[in-house]
């Protein structure tokens, strides 16, 4: 698209172009006002207010000695006495143990008290669009890049802010949220560069008139720019990720000595500082060699937390070895933590909005804070803007920034206790690579555990994510190089059971791939390859066919009354009831009498009394066969499934073309149909199956709605567009389509592909080819030589064309000379 340049209004003055922040402004008590040479940032102050203390005890007239100081009951507060918030004694916190000091050790890696396995958002990044699911896997909104326009601010003030951006954008009528305005790096490092992206695809273009409307009387540089919109983020399993931040830098130090009469009892502490043995505020500090002089030894100690009083110190040393005198220097530096924490979180806010936000934790020597971008990829542009970002609070101090990267999956709890060993083994690998892998504990009333891969470099953490999901796809049973399998294992019948006791005599997990008739085994390799015979054998000693019963409306009702209870009576397991079905079945699975009974039974529906036949219990039996669940599942409606019966309802969904995809549960004989919840379908499915079940959802909704949202032509493509949007370019493969017939035909007009396409255009070639018409080479306007010489002149564009080989000319006389040079002559007996 033409990229158009105009101005904004927003144009610091005054001494608010001061290029740092007030820190005293963020506290809420500069002196100055307006006349204040540093910079107020209201964004920064309003962090700064919100992280100080409860929304609770906030109170602009109260004395702030009322209020206890969170920092002081973290054991970080720097002010000591001096501190203007209550240090009760009573609340004197513990120390704070920390025997990491590098960053990389001590916080790269996920770490199961963080809220690392939070709530899926439920947005994926499918065929080019952006999709929001909701309960039942149900499609809510397509997003495509099309729907959104942005623009690019530059030349911005090194001060500016996102407030004052906003502010500004508010001014001349266009109401962003604040999330939608994000810094991106410049090259420039006096000024700074935002981009806007909204959601309206007449956003940009309203922008540039509106800016250009009122540029003359700015007169300022700040330019805009449109610029393609980037689509926002979604999430998901089963992919690598880039949205947590570490953020670190110095705290605070002082340096302390320590007087000994005895020179080798000097001598004997500092080795115990040096091993780590002492520790001051249970933090390792650097001990130097013991230096005597006339009265006594001294040890310098260096490193030590700024916090800490000749009393911590002392406290670390064994009271019959204190030394005779202690004496403590002043700190490096000093600063407020609420307001170190405000100015890191609102520049990573400026990068993008955040998930999540840690305060920093002051247990080591590095004051450390951990956070999360809503979009991926916001890690790695903070990454880049911020790291070695000069900090206000602390002279010559830089602030440290690292993006790390993430891959997530779910997996049954009873599938990961038997994999366990092998990612063990796996571990010392990835760990070398400084890939971490975290297992968190399954949530209440889940059957799955979640997974997590975290690492600095993404080829890494993209290697070890491909490792996991070999393991996760589990090894194929094959006999003699051929799948194994029995139409038994598609029902919890005999052979299912025999099936359960060899999981259990092995230690490894059997799942049945009903759709692909398939069967694969987790656990160890010499257990898998153990069972592999075993299961050949249970495969090949079953004779029984599995045969299908289609129930009509009058047959379905018979079988709820008790009729498909007295089946199982006769046939146990070898009879399921299919009620997801359409129409409804009874499958057996058994010899030819087996099946031939339990036809006749259906075909005489007999009546059966309370007495003779107990009536299902809906929480008690498998909603979908009927029979005693086999690792049971339980719904929020309190409907009770098998594990795999669960498994193969969403399975089926999958395959289904529903016009409208919701997956529901067919509790109470297919009478419930509650959507089920997306947060509990993926704490009992596979990540991978809960990725296809999301997938089909998305192109069931894509397919059923033709007039909307269409598919690019070209085969295997996957990107889809939206209808009647002018010309569509896929960004996979290149193509160029027409939003309003669906094809493409670039260079023509609908109408004229039509033409072509339905071979009107051969017919009308040939018509022209026997009344001897031709087109113009310039314009096509088509034309006729009754008599005559060779020289025609277009009627469209007046162009002079030679009729016997159709070149062009820009004057009769240049096609005469032609003629007469080419081909001897100009079609009549007299030369020109």
């Amino acid at each position: 698209m033409p990229r158009q340049t105009t101005q904004l209004p927003l144009r610091p003055a005054g001494p608010q172009a001061a290029k740092k922040p007030c820190v005293f402004f963020t506290q809420g008590r500069c002196r100055n006002g307006s006349t204040c040479s540093f910079f107020h940032d209201p964004v920064l102050a309003k962090l700064a207010w919100a992280g100080s203390t409860s929304t609770a005890d906030r109170d602009d007239k109260a004395p702030t000695s009322k209020i206890t100081c969170h920092f002081y009951l973290k054991g970080a507060c720097l002010k000591g006495d001096t501190c203007s918030f209550a240090h009760p004694e009573s609340h004197r916190p513990p120390p704070v143990v920390d025997t990491k000091e590098s960053l990389t050790d001590d916080t790269v890696g996920p770490e199961k008290d963080e809220p690392e396995d939070r709530p899926d958002d439920w947005m994926r990044q499918l065929g080019g669009a952006v999709i929001q699911f909701g309960h039942g896997a149900a499609v809510l909104k397509a997003s495509l890049q099309s729907d959104f326009s942005a623009v690019r601010i530059s030349q911005l003030p090194e001060t500016s802010t996102l407030g004052q951006i906003f502010q500004a954008l508010r001014q001349l009528g266009f109401a962003v949220s604040p999330d939608e305005i994000r810094f991106v790096p410049s090259p420039d490092p006096t000024h700074r560069i935002a981009d806007v992206r909204v959601e309206d695809p007449a956003f940009a273009r309203r922008l540039m008139s509106a800016v250009e409307d009122c540029r003359r009387s700015l007169g300022n540089d700040i330019k805009v720019i449109q610029i393609n919109a980037p689509m926002p983020g979604g999430s998901g399993m089963h992919r690598v990720e880039c949205k947590k931040v570490l953020c670190s830098w110095y705290r605070p130090f002082k340096t302390v000595w320590l007087n000994f009469t005895s020179h080798g009892l000097a001598e004997t502490i500092c080795q115990k500082y040096t091993s780590g043995r002492y520790k001051v505020l249970n933090m390792t500090v650097t001990s130097h060699a013991p230096k005597k002089s006339k009265a006594w030894t001294t040890v310098m100690l260096t490193e030590v937390p700024a916090e800490a009083t000749e009393d911590d110190v002392t406290k670390s040393i064994p009271a019959n070895m204190s030394p005779r005198n202690v004496e403590t220097g002043t700190p490096s530096f000093r600063y407020n933590a609420d307001v170190a924490n405000a100015f890191v979180k609102s520049k990573l806010i400026e990068v993008g909005p955040l998930e999540w936000w840690e305060d920093a934790v002051f247990g080591g020597k590095r004051a450390k804070v951990k956070a999360r971008f809503q979009d991926d990829g916001d890690a790695a542009k903070a990454a880049s803007m911020l790291n070695g970002w000069e900090l206000p609070f602390q002279k010559k101090g830089k602030l440290t920034v690292q993006a790390i990267y993430s891959a997530r999956f779910k997996v049954q709890e009873r599938i990961y206790q038997a994999i366990k060993p092998i990612i063990k083994e796996q571990s010392p690998m990835w760990q070398a690579k400084k890939v971490y892998l975290a297992a968190y504990e399954p949530a209440k009333f889940s059957s799955s555990r979640a997974l997590k891969f975290e690492g600095e470099d993404n080829k890494a953490v993209a290697e070890a994510k491909r490792t996991l999901e070999q393991i996760l796809e589990g090894r194929l049973a094959t006999d003699k190089g051929k799948p194994i399998w029995s139409p038994a294992f598609t029902v919890n019948g005999e052979v299912f059971q025999k099936i359960k006791e060899l999981e259990q005599l092995l230690g490894i997990v059997v799942i049945r791939n009903k759709k692909l008739s398939r069967v694969y085994l987790f656990g160890s390799e010499d257990k898998c390859k153990e069972a592999e015979p075993e299961l050949a054998e249970i495969a090949q000693q079953d004779s029984s066919t599995a045969n299908i019963i289609k129930l009509d409306a009058s047959q379905f009702a018979w079988a709820l009354r008790g009729g498909f209870k007295s089946i199982a009576e006769i046939l146990g397991r070898k009879a399921t009831l299919n009620v997801v079905s359409e129409p409804k079945q009874i499958v057996v699975t058994g010899s030819a009498e087996d099946i031939m009974l339990a036809m006749d039974m259906v075909k005489a529906q007999d009546e059966f009394t309370e007495s003779s036949t107990a009536k299902p219990s809906m929480t008690e039996d498998c909603s979908i066969c009927w029979m005693e669940p086999e690792n049971p599942l339980t719904t929020p409606c309190n409907h009770t499934y098998c594990t795999d019966c669960f498994e193969s309802l969403c399975t089926s969904a999958t395959s289904c073309n529903k016009t409208n995809f919701i997956l529901q549960c067919e509790g109470s004989s297919s009478k419930c149909q509650q959507p089920l919840s997306l947060n509990f379908l993926q704490d009992h499915l596979s990540s991978q199956l809960f990725e296809d079940m999301l997938q089909a959802s998305f192109k069931s909704y894509v397919s059923h709605r033709p007039d909307a949202l269409r598919h690019c032509p070209t085969p295997d493509c996957g990107q889809i567009y939206r209808a009647g949007t002018g010309t569509f370019t896929c960004p996979n493969c290149l193509t160029p389509v027409c939003t309003t017939c669906f094809v493409s035909h670039q260079g023509m007009t609908c109408a004229d592909h039509k033409f072509v396409s339905s071979g009107g255009d051969i017919a009308l070639k040939e018509a022209k080819q026997r009344l001897g018409i031709k087109d113009c080479p310039k314009c096509k306007t088509a034309m006729e030589k009754t008599d005559g010489c060779d020289h025609m002149t277009c009627g469209g564009c007046g162009t002079h064309i030679c009729w016997n080989c159709l070149k062009t000319f820009g004057t009769g006389a240049d096609c005469y000379a032609h003629m007469n040079r080419a081909h001897g002559g100009i079609g009549i007996d007299v030369r020109f």
